[in-house]
């Protein structure tokens, strides 16, 4: 017996004394330089989020979480054209307004919930003045910026957000752009030459015809490379693809909540409609129970939503709910189209899309020719409508709820950015045989609940 018992201790002394071998994470530049990193793109890439351009937003861009990524392989300072706090400035029309936050909402039937609503404080307009004499700067993306805009010498004059650090007036995008001396870059541009006329329902702008958009592409992607001539050598960088604009909340979370075909009627109101169209020579037929709602056309004529067709989410809910909107106007008894800058119809959406795949063609081929990182947006977003986790946390493109997305439906929350952070860092690994730590997502906030 004790000579087993001693057999055993020998074995746990044995086991003791084996010391399991753990593979430490060496951060690793591999073959790039992060020196002096710059990001080039538009709202997505400057900061901007809940509507607005603010503070606590830039700092939480994602070019600024692969900064401070960077910083552990060699990664220099990075410097931003800060706004003032953290209500910012955004634009109704041509009216400065503050970011959107969440707060009570009554609708016309007098039912209150939370909802995103602009922060009841005054704009402060030094949020616009010019912070040219402090840069230059690494983050130089503009809200709201297309593929061709690089090229106007008066993009100062028309765009706010440029002319915050513009060197002076009448200087291009493309010139600042290729007068930074960087030895690395991120190039996320091409969204707007589709968003602008999405937002507008395909009632107005226009999308950027592909063979522009190619040629504009390589010239600013050419001039991320080769930049001003200096301490570094052509730039390395990684370049991101344009998102499918229907996996993104401002465009299909309207339709989950009122039906392309929410029209109720009783049999009574259903003939009434049927006479009443009739009269102004539309053959429509309604019927008792659910019908699709009247639509205005992009020529002007009126039509009945279809399935395939999406609410935006400019819609006017209380207009729908209890003005007539999509049905009569109860006031002067006359039909009420529901006007199409506040819907893609198929045939849009279609439009959209294609223009997109022909974009995303285009910059995949240009991370091909170049051997430049690429991470594909469309499908990383795609993904995120059914759910992504990341340290422990669920991220969906869900409305308000989902994490991924800030108020405005478009642009993205600090832990949004900070998801988008590691795919970037894992395609930069990939290309350039780095070792470059992911961010921690828990450390970043989502939206914001009172």
């Amino acid at each position: 017996m004790k000579f087993k018992y001693y057999i055993f201790i020998l074995i746990l002394a044995t086991i003791a004394s084996c010391k399991p071998e753990i593979d430490e994470f060496s951060p690793s530049k591999g073959g790039a330089d992060f020196t002096s990193f710059l990001a080039v793109g538009n709202s997505l890439t400057a900061g901007y989020a809940d509507g607005a351009l603010y503070l606590s937003g830039q700092e939480n861009s994602f070019p600024n979480i692969l900064a401070k990524q960077f910083a552990t392989v060699g990664g220099g300072n990075f410097k931003q054209p800060l706004t003032v706090d953290n209500y910012g400035v955004g634009f109704e029309g041509i009216t400065p307004v503050p970011k959107l936050i969440l707060g009570p909402t009554t609708d016309c039937k007098g039912v209150t919930s939370l909802g995103p609503i602009r922060a009841p404080v005054e704009v402060n307009l030094a949020n616009l003045q010019s912070v040219a004499a402090d840069g230059p700067y690494n983050n130089i993306a503009v809200p709201g910026v297309k593929s061709f805009h690089f090229f106007f010498d008066q993009l100062a004059m028309v765009n706010p957000y440029y002319a915050r650090f513009a060197p002076d007036a009448n200087t291009p995008l493309i010139n600042l752009t290729a007068g930074i001396d960087a030895s690395f870059f991120a190039l996320w541009v091409g969204g707007n030459d589709a968003l602008g006329y999405a937002l507008a329902g395909g009632a107005a702008d226009s999308l950027t015809d592909p063979a522009q958009f190619a040629y504009f592409y390589d010239m600013i992607l050419t001039s991320c490379i080769l930049n001003q001539p200096g301490i570094y050598d052509e730039a390395k960088g990684v370049l991101a693809n344009i998102p499918d604009i229907m996996s993104i909340p401002y465009f299909n979370y309207m339709s989950t909540k009122i039906p392309y075909n929410g029209m109720v009627l009783n049999a009574e109101q259903a003939a009434g409609l049927t006479m009443l169209y009739g009269l102004y020579g539309y053959d429509f037929t309604f019927q008792e129970g659910q019908n699709a709602f009247v639509v205005q056309n992009s020529d002007g004529t009126w039509g009945r939503m279809t399935a395939d067709d999406r609410f935006i989410l400019s819609l006017p809910t209380d207009s729908v709910q209890c003005h007539g909107m999509g049905i009569a106007s109860p006031v002067t008894q006359t039909p009420f189209p529901i006007p199409n800058k506040y819907i893609l119809d198929e045939a849009e959406i279609a439009d959209i899309r294609n223009h997109i795949a022909q974009y995303n063609d285009i910059i995949y081929e240009s991370a091909t020719i170049y051997n430049l990182a690429y991470v594909d947006m469309n499908k990383i977003l795609i993904d995120l409508e059914t759910g992504i986790t990341m340290d422990g946390i669920e991220l969906t493109s869900t409305f308000v709820q989902g994490n991924a997305f800030s108020l405005d439906g478009i642009h993205l929350t600090p832990i949004g950015n900070a998801m988008l952070a590691n795919y970037i860092i894992e395609a930069i690994n990939t290309t350039y045989s780095a070792s470059i730590p992911q961010v921690v997502v828990t450390d970043y906030d989502a939206v914001y609940f009172p």
